[in-house]
């Protein structure tokens, strides 16, 4: 037994049925934990057994209840039926766009009148469209609704490898596709997630491919996504057959960790090590190389460890190019020696500004190109050749640039340029000359639309940007329904980019906000650090001090005040709402973290360890109790309406964070707002969903957000 953990059960699970819009409160049944001599009382610590039928039951009366909440505000199926008038004037969705070297074109689309994307290419921008494949011939799956979440084509556009999942579960098959034939060759690799967790490399003679095996894929294993394995995969043979190259068992000389995720990159065909990389849920990563034609051996030798904070890398011969936060938390551009690397004393190819944030770098033949961006919101371009730095100008100005190329041997540039309010767009540029490359075909439908970028000042003096959205005639009168949203964890930065959910707001005469808070890394790294460990209570700070901007300005008022965000957001609305519920009308979590003193103990939590902290640790303790909204809700008070959704499927976040909470909300809330909770067991992290899920869930949020702040149109 643990020193700092002791578990002590009391009473038994009671249900009381009460209102309707509660459904059903649940007794605790109460458990007791002991941290370094603090006594914890955890009361639905049984809800955390999903293998109980009376869990199971209560968790489908919730959702019931919680669907026939939903389905009462009649114009929810407006919302409904507005994405689908949208998606049909598009009439098509083109995504995960990856162009090779020889400008074979490969990528996802759907056709409005489908629920899921199939497989294209083409030989050429302008080349004719070739089906690749279609989800439904995987394994009969007529009465499934497979998806493709992941593709990689090998060096000779001859064979690509295709990743499918189902119902949210993000663990995935890979097939094997013969390009010029269609047929699936008789391999299928299982337990993979190549989507999120190390891609897909093929080996340079393309005999086979190297990808990340977890031998644990039940998500509610307490093994699930611990000790995981790159491997190398020979094509025609067997998966069992597969040989590790990098692991915590195979490379036992190395500092990996077994709830690290060591996956491999290779950039290019011509590339002469492989570098493999201790990813998972950190900003940063210990990194090693392996000459390439050492394969299978056990020569790893390290190139960077994560106190060096290397945060991205091209490899160009025997040299690394890298972006840094070392002595520059917003960022700079250095080179060195793979063979004998000094990060520390590096050269500088692109200095730190004070003022603006390095997002984003690649390079070609004709030179290093790099993205400066002003609180994530104000992007604009550069190219450094010979000491010299020159900023390409494009059209417009855009909040949002992210660039790709095929490396130091090919000069062209694709730039992808998205905004608030606008669609994506996208741009070749070689030899100074900027052409349009768009693959999508949609319209502009958001007009009259202001976009204001504030900053507010926080609890500490702190500068917290706060872009909002609204049409030109709204008026400052406090009345107004408002929508914020944040995340702020694992420097992630809440970029320009046009969303549904924040689009049907817009339509329907809301205003929108989003609060770049700190976790997230709109100003550098230090505005994560911010947010981070032991300063994670900055985040919801930084969310209420928004909050707090947009009433005080006459934008809405609490009663017209809903706020959105899922995954870690989770603890940004979750603890926002137990230390101010007074200050908003509605809060929706999407499967959202909310009681990270237990985050841990399952499946997923020693990893995320790296961003929030560790039980082990008595500081680290007491930053997780801080922002564990769970353990922060309190008896008699009033709190705003709350929904809580979560997938049964959720490989990240196990569904028992949203059933806690809402348990504890419904019984030690005294106010006549719904506390509701809408599980899905056909869906996951809001990842990899079909489009009528997709659908829905939007029309859920907006609905019961408006239904909330008093949409006149909302209302039963």
């Amino acid at each position: 037994m643990r020193s700092y953990y002791l578990v002590i059960m009391i009473l038994n699970c009671i249900v009381i049925p009460i209102n309707a819009q509660n459904s059903t409160v649940l007794i605790p049944e109460v458990v007791i934990d002991q941290y370094y001599n603090q006594k914890i009382e955890d009361p639905y610590r049984h809800l955390e057994d999903l293998s109980n039928p009376e869990v199971k039951s209560w968790i489908e009366t919730q959702s019931k209840t919680a669907q026939y909440f939903l389905n009462n505000i009649e114009k929810k199926q407006f919302l409904i039926d507005k994405q689908i008038e949208l998606d049909t004037k598009n009439k098509f969705v083109i995504s995960k766009l990856k162009v090779t070297h020889d400008e074979y074109h490969y990528y996802l689309k759907r056709l409005a009148t489908e629920n899921v994307a199939k497989l294209y290419y083409k030989t050429s921008f302008n080349g004719k469209e070739h089906l690749l494949y279609d989800p439904i011939w995987f394994n009969n799956s007529e009465t499934k609704n497979f998806i493709i979440n992941y593709f990689q084509p090998d060096w000779k556009n001859s064979k690509i490898a295709i990743s499918l999942t189902e119902k949210g579960k993000e663990i995935s098959q890979i097939i094997i596709l013969n390009i010029h034939t269609n047929q699936v060759l008789s391999e299928v690799l299982e337990n993979t997630w190549p989507s999120d967790v190390g891609g897909l490399q093929w080996l340079p003679d393309d005999s086979g491919f190297i990808y990340v095996h977890f031998p644990n894929a039940t998500a509610n294993s307490k093994n699930f996504l611990l000790n995981t394995s790159a491997l190398q995969h020979k094509i025609g043979e067997s998966q069992k057959n597969d040989t590790t190259i990098f692991s915590k068992q195979f490379c036992q000389h190395l500092n990996i960790k077994e709830e690290d995720f060591p996956t491999i990159n290779i950039e290019s065909q011509s590339n002469k090590y492989l570098i493999g990389t201790t990813s998972g849920a950190n900003a940063y990563s210990n990194a090693y190389y392996l000459p390439i034609n050492e394969i299978g051996s056990k020569n790893w030798k390290p190139l960077f460890l994560k106190q060096e904070l290397i945060k991205e890398y091209t490899i160009i011969g025997d040299s690394i190019v890298f972006k840094t936060s070392y002595n520059a938390p917003n960022f700079k551009i250095g080179i060195t020696s793979i063979k004998n690397p000094n990060f520390k004393q590096a050269k500088t190819l692109v200095p730190e500004s004070k003022d603006y944030v390095i997002t984003d770098f690649t390079v070609t033949a004709e030179g290093l190109y790099y993205v400066t961006s002003k609180n994530s919101v104000q992007a604009k371009l550069y190219k450094y050749t010979s000491k010299r730095h020159e900023e390409i100008i494009l059209p417009k100005i855009y909040g949002n640039i992210e660039l790709s190329s095929h490396g130091q041997s090919n000069p062209k540039l694709w730039i992808t340029v998205k905004g608030w309010t606008t669609n994506s767009e996208r741009y070749e540029y070689t030899n100074n000359v900027l052409t349009p490359k768009n693959v999508h075909n949609t319209s502009n439908i958001l007009n009259n639309i202001v976009v204001e970028e504030v900053e507010v000042t926080g609890h500490d003096g702190q500068k917290i940007p706060l872009s909002i959205f609204y049409h030109r005639d709204m008026v400052k009168n406090g009345e107004n329904q408002v929508l914020i949203d944040g995340y702020g964890a694992y420097g992630v930065s809440m970029k320009p980019t046009l969303k549904t959910h924040r689009l049907l707001w817009l339509l329907e005469g809301g205003v929108y906000a989003v609060a770049h808070v700190r976790g997230g890394g709109e100003k550098g790294s230090d505005w994560h650090k911010g947010g981070y460990k032991a300063f994670k209570s900055n985040t919801w700070k930084d969310f209420i001090s928004c909050a707090e901007y947009l009433t005080s300005n006459q934008y809405t008022s609490p009663k017209k005040m809903a706020i959105l965000s899922g995954s870690a957001g989770g603890i940004l609305i979750g603890r926002a709402i137990t230390e101010r519920p007074d200050l908003f009308a509605a809060a929706i979590i999407e499967f959202g973290l909310l009681n990270m003193l237990r985050f841990e103990t399952h499946n997923n939590g020693a990893n995320n360890t790296k961003e929030f902290g560790s039980l082990k640790d008595p500081e680290e303790f007491k930053a997780l109790l801080e922002m564990d909204a769970y353990h922060h809700v309190k008896q008699n008070e009033k709190y705003p309406a709350v929904l809580l959704t979560a997938g049964l499927n959720d490989p990240r976040v196990p569904v028992w964070f949203s059933t806690k909470f809402i348990a504890k909300l419904q019984m030690y809330d005294v106010s006549n707002n719904p506390k509701l909770l809408l599980v899905d067991s056909d869906s996951g992290h809001g990842i990899d969903d079909t489009k009528t899920k997709i659908f829905e869930r939007y029309a859920n949020i907006i609905a019961f957000a408006f239904k909330q702040t008093g949409h006149p149109e909302y209302q039963f």
